[in-house]
């Protein structure tokens, strides 16, 4: 019986999932699910969360795909160069 209701569960977690995945948040299931209701404004992710968020351009250009270890890498040389300037080595 355990199975069962685990097996059945299941499903009913994937067919949730599945809707809000092909659907979106902001559709599915009549918004039910959505965190934050738009406001209704010019553009359709418009939430007015902050005024300085509405305010906020949007970016000019994009900027080149990187895989993450390089990222990672830049990341933590920056983090030991400024702590080696910090220790003045």
């Amino acid at each position: 019986m355990a199975k069962a209701f685990g097996l059945i569960l299941m499903l009913v977690a994937l067919y949730i999932g599945m809707t809000i995945y092909t659907q979106g948040i902001e559709n599915a299931y009549g918004g039910i699910f959505a965190p934050i209701a738009p406001s209704g404004g010019d553009s359709p992710m418009a939430t007015h969360l902050t005024p300085a968020a509405g305010m906020a351009d949007a970016p000019t250009e994009r900027r080149p795909r990187r895989r993450i270890t390089e990222a990672v890498r830049d990341r933590v040389t920056t983090d030991l160069e400024e702590g080696a300037r910090r220790r003045g080595y």
